[in-house]
């Protein structure tokens, strides 16, 4: 069969020892055959419609273990997803963004040699009388010259000096400028689809390829001495500590490769390795495929220098590890391309533990009084910095309700579904368990009382939002009665949705694909919207 299942009966779910559990399936992984035992294994944990008696505990063993966790519920018309990234944090090599630049190096100073070789090959625009070639010209060699000619122009004098970078257009007018004299060089531009695609690309020309501010902040994440010690393997290292030993080994292998990528963004003005592929263009088949060879082997030299770092910085590490192993290997030759071809796009998300979260939202809760000794928020790493901005973020989320009816904000119905966790702590019952108006009237009022603490610890008592459709009885209790209503029940269509975006989010966690959610997402069935959210 496609899938070979296996399983381990508990009594309770509650008194599983998740941390022991977990290494044990960690350091032995269950497999069906030998080629299969043989294949690196990646354990995601999956909670459905779990009470936080067993998720705390279970947020807290995959915390320490560094073992990525997604919490699912789907209760009434309202669902949930949760991501616990691992410790340290979940590195995304191949974000895939929905709109990729074209990494082509028009704005780089001075233009790699062969780019250089192959736009010099091509005679001068201006003066071609072949209206063949003329209309077939690769729009990145319309542009290269176009700059050369804008040059020399009175607005943007050119510096002999080729040890200095030369002058780009910089201002709208001189964009519109530039724009202007590349439609100009063409001898009918209705006819020209290259000069077309030039117009277009032209930002090309300016546009910055330096690495950006997002992968600045990921590369700042990594530094040499720390990964030094965590690739290193003690003797000294000490079993349920928070020693390095815990940085799963992918973490280890993206920062062995973003430390090359830094080394060789110093000696490369910032820029990171060429990705060596040019985009579909109106050309002839010679100069296309020498466009496309000459970024290729562009391409391969910066793959071939980010290798040669790679290879240096496992030789310090051997250096300092006084005959200890290594944790961390030489990556396949795939996955330095692979790393190279996305260095543009790296990104890291990092959430802060579910226990975490709950322990400062309920901080009187019987469930978290009991796993207190369990449960420390000192020493977690950047703990402060998450909670600042998730706080920021959920005020600005404050200011974007739901259009059509603002008591329908996704953010509302998960602090009034939080406050439904509030009550089971305390009667080992979701309210709604007993259908008496009186006794669904005690219960919506204690629920509500929940969803005021928790709007408070998540410091929006002061939000103007919140005072109107929270803190107002009248609209608040109504929310509460609603969830009350529900009795958590699971309806199909709302876990279908709910299941589905899990789904999704679990690909990517194991893939390392795509950028996951950060890090709360919530379904409103009643409105049929959603909204993400860091809590």
């Amino acid at each position: 069969p496609d899938v070979h299942g296996h399983h381990c009966t508990v009594s309770s779910l509650e008194s599983v020892d998740y941390k022991s559990f977990l290494k044990t399936l960690m350091d032995n992984p269950p497999s069906s055959d030998a080629a299969a035992a043989s294949t690196p294994k990646k354990i995601l944990v999956v909670a459905a419609d779990q009470p936080s008696s067993v998720t705390l505990p279970l947020s807290h063993a995959c915390h320490v273990l560094s073992t990525p966790l997604l919490v699912v519920r789907s209760y009434g018309l309202l669902g949930c997803v949760r991501i616990q990234t691992a410790s340290p944090y979940h590195a995304i090599i191949e974000a895939k963004p929905s709109h990729r630049i074209p990494d082509l190096r028009l704005s780089a100073w001075p233009l790699f040699d062969g780019l250089k070789k192959v736009s010099s090959s091509v005679e001068n625009l201006d003066e071609m009388e072949d209206t063949k070639d003329h209309s077939h010209t690769p729009f990145v060699v319309v542009l290269l010259q176009a700059l050369e000619k804008w040059r020399g122009t009175v607005s943007a004098p050119f510096n002999p000096d080729p040890s200095l970078r030369p002058r780009y257009p910089d201002s709208i007018a001189e964009k519109q400028d530039f724009r202007k004299m590349v439609r100009d060089m063409s001898k009918n531009i209705s006819n020209e689809i290259n000069f077309e695609e030039a117009v277009r690309e032209a930002h090309l020309v300016w546009a910055d390829g330096r690495i950006s501010e997002d992968v600045k902040l990921v590369l700042e994440r990594v530094d040499e001495e720390s990964f030094f010690s965590s690739a290193i393997h003690s003797d000294m290292e000490v079993e349920g500590g928070s020693s390095s030993s815990n940085i799963p080994s992918n973490i280890l292998q993206f920062q062995l490769l973003a430390l090359a990528l830094k080394r060789f963004l110093k000696q490369n003005d910032n820029y990171p390795p060429l990705e060596g592929t040019i985009p579909d263009m109106t050309s002839d088949t010679t100069r296309y495929v020498a466009l496309q060879e000459a970024y290729q082997q562009q391409a391969e030299k910066d793959r071939s220098s980010v290798t040669g770092f790679v290879k240096l910085l496992l030789d310090e590490c051997e250096q300092k590890s006084n005959g200890c192993d290594l944790r961390v290997a030489m990556p396949s030759d795939d996955e330095i391309t692979t790393f190279c071809k996305n260095a543009r796009y790296l990104r890291i998300l990092e959430t802060r533990p579910l226990y975490a979260e709950y322990k400062l939202q309920d901080p009187t809760s019987p469930v978290v009084s009991d796993l207190s000794k369990n449960l420390p928020l000192s020493g977690m790493p950047n703990f402060e910095e998450i909670q600042s901005d998730a706080r920021d973020d959920l005020m600005g989320a404050t200011m974007d309700p739901y259009e059509t009816d603002p008591v329908q904000t996704p953010l509302l119905w998960w602090i009034a579904l939080r406050a439904c966790d509030a009550f089971y702590d305390r009667h080992q019952h979701y309210p709604g368990k007993h259908d008496q108006e009186l006794a669904l009237e005690a219960d919506a009022n204690e629920v509500y009382k929940f969803m005021a603490q928790i709007a408070i610890s998540l410091g929006l008592a002061e939000c103007d939002f919140i005072k109107e459709h929270l803190f107002d009885q009248a609209k608040g209790k109504d929310l509460a009665r609603e969830v009350v209503r529900y009795d958590e029940a699971e309806i199909h269509n709302i876990a279908a949705v709910v299941g589905g975006v899990a789904s999704q989010e679990a690909v990517k966690l194991i893939t390392g694909q795509y950028v996951p959610l950060d890090d709360t997402y919530i379904y409103n069935g009643i409105a049929s919207t959603a909204g993400v959210y860091r809590f």
